[in-house]
């Protein structure tokens, strides 16, 4: 009975209520007793059949009629539904740690995994926890008094039932057996069709873009989903196969139990150690209860494939959580690295022995060759990761001693990739300050300098963006994301190569936006334009997780080194023209 521990354990503020209903279906099934001695009853006086003693029959079934619908009843009202709920908290639990998630985190779960689990199994789990239990606990409270109703009758009659009982029971963990192969395929299964439909989805745009000259490339990438669709399809089908022959040996089984005890019972009789009542009592209750068994068929499955399902779920959404730190006031903004070592992979280092100091107010500019950490810098200031060796500090307090939302609630972070959320452009400005009025979120959108080309749209700030902003063009919706990070007004901008891939034109207004982001503030920019790193009042060079030089834009360029020859190369691709 794995599941239903697994079950109390998740169930949280429903726990009583799961157990109250468990009880009660157990006691539900006491109505067999009933109906046992109401056709003991009836044979017993088939003979000398009285208009009392026919009330009497009927006053017993009724009882058992009674008594069946008030439990059942109370355990509608009780526990139906319940891992609705259940899962409903659950869901939201889940959200909550997901956002103090650490990135690792999202790097080693694929998002078709997260999605497989938010979805087919929190599902199937909502449609078919309920039903499990009550197919086991159903099954074990009828196995309970069929034996009690048979050893009343007779011992001899009880030993033999026990012995089939047991049979069947071990049926039922034979089919758990072979469930528990068939679960673990069909969750590989699930997995590569959710991976390889986003791997299509996402590589629509490229496919659009070589319709025919990778026609091979386009067939292999559509082919990897037909083929993880058909094999989840023959994982589905070859568990039905291999259910359906266990299940037809299980109902085999049960029939061959009923008929077994009726025959012995018979045998008794004849004997004379049973009456003729005991022995029609035995044979006819004999193949009614002995069918109610037939539902721990179903319950073999579900109680395999539910804790399936929730050791998936601990599996996926085992979120570790970012250790909080208990300082909340963020008194100075200087920030040191010290010695700072840090991997994606601890055995692929990114940064090794980082150190260098960014003065509160100043603005730093980061550059380096591709891959030199510079982007793991500003992941490691947000703690969207931790260090493995070293120390980051602020305002001489090592960055774990905050509180997670007091550190972020001091940085504002504008990404080369930005994302809006699918809702209007003023609800995507005021995320960084819910509270805001809209005169406070135009007055931030003016200075972004998006204004302009918001009060154009159609709509203007009510106008609705597509999914990740995809109805605004990439200097758009950059400039919106300057907006929020106005909004926010924290002491320290995280710049992550705002201007790299938008057009001169559009440049030329983020800049704008970003120097009037950047006022009074401490930034730090990651940069390959050349008219954002003169700006700095430092430069950091970095290169292969190393600070290899650093000073301002005149101290470098009278240097030999990264820097001096990333800038030349610059120049020349600026002045570059076709001749």
């Amino acid at each position: 009975m794995e599941f239903i521990r697994l079950s109390l354990r998740l169930a949280g503020q429903y726990k009583n209520r799961l157990k109250a209903g468990m009880l009660l279906i157990f006691l539900q099934n006491a109505s067999v007793l009933f109906g046992f001695f109401a056709l003991f009853l009836a044979f017993h006086w088939m003979h000398e059949m009285t208009g009392t003693r026919l009330w009497a029959i009927f006053g017993v079934l009724f009882a058992s009629f009674f008594f069946n619908f008030l439990t059942g009843w109370a355990k509608g009202g009780l526990s139906d539904g319940v891992f609705f709920g259940i899962f409903k908290d659950y869901r939201l639990a889940v959200g909550e740690k997901l956002k103090k998630a650490p990135m690792g985190y999202f790097a080693e779960q694929s998002l078709s995994r997260i999605m497989a689990a938010f979805t087919d199994v929190m599902k199937s789990l909502e449609n078919y926890a309920s039903m499990s239990i009550d197919f086991a606990v159903s099954g074990l409270s009828i196995s309970v008094f069929l034996l009690i109703g048979m050893f009343g009758t007779h011992i001899k009659i009880g030993i033999l039932t026990l012995i089939c009982l047991m049979l069947i029971w071990l049926c039922v963990f034979f089919m758990i057996h072979l469930s528990k192969k068939e679960i673990v395929r069909e969750h590989a299964a699930i997995t590569k069709v959710n991976d390889a439909l986003i791997d299509s989805i996402r590589g629509i745009p490229v496919l659009r873009s070589f319709p025919s000259a990778n026609a091979g490339t386009v067939e292999e990438i559509h082919s990897q989903l037909k083929s993880a669709s058909e094999e989840l399809r023959h994982a589905k089908l070859h568990f039905e196969i291999v259910f359906v022959i266990a299940s037809r040996a299980f109902t085999t089984v049960i029939h061959l139990s009923s008929l077994l005890v009726t025959l012995f019972s018979c045998y008794l009789y004849t004997k004379g150690e049973v009456l003729l009542p005991q022995a029609l009592t035995v044979s006819a209750a004999g193949f009614m209860i002995f069918g109610g068994l037939k539902q721990l068929e179903n319950a073999a499955v579900l109680m395999v494939k539910n804790p399936a399902n929730m050791k998936y779920l601990d599996e996926v959404l085992d979120i570790p959580e970012i250790r909080d730190g208990a300082a909340e006031v963020m008194e100075q903004q200087d920030i040191v690295f010290d010695r700072v070592c840090f991997g994606y992979d601890p055995r692929k280092p990114v940064l090794n022995q980082l150190s260098f100091t960014i003065p509160q107010g100043s603005r730093t500019a980061i550059v380096g060759p591709s891959g030199s950490g510079k982007t793991t810098v500003i992941n490691l200031i947000s703690r969207f990761y931790d260090v493995n060796r070293g120390t980051i500090s602020i305002g001489g307090r090592k960055i774990q001693d905050y509180k997670v939302e007091a550190l972020l609630k001091n940085l504002s972070l504008v990404f080369q990739d930005v994302y809006l959320f699918q809702d209007t452009i003023e609800n995507n400005i005021r995320f960084a300050k819910p509270e805001a009025s809209h005169e406070e979120v135009v007055e931030a959108a003016k200075k972004a300098r998006c204004h302009n080309f918001i009060t154009a749209l159609p709509d203007g700030y009510q106008t609705m963006v597509g999914e990740g902003g995809s109805s605004l063009s990439g200097g758009e919706k950059q400039r919106v994301s300057i907006a929020r990070a106005l909004l926010k007004d924290a002491p320290i901008i995280l710049l992550d190569e705002a201007t790299s891939s938008v057009d001169p034109e559009n440049e030329a207004e983020i800049l704008a936006a970003i120097e009037a982001l950047s006022e009074g503030h401490t930034v730090i920019s990651i940069a390959h334009r050349l008219s954002t790193v003169r700006r700095a009042d430092q430069i950091l060079v970095m290169d292969e997780g190393k600070l290899v030089q650093e000073g301002t834009h005149d101290d470098l360029m009278r240097q030999e080194g990264i820097y001096s020859a990333f800038i030349r190369a610059r120049e020349r691709a600026a002045n570059w023209k076709l001749s």
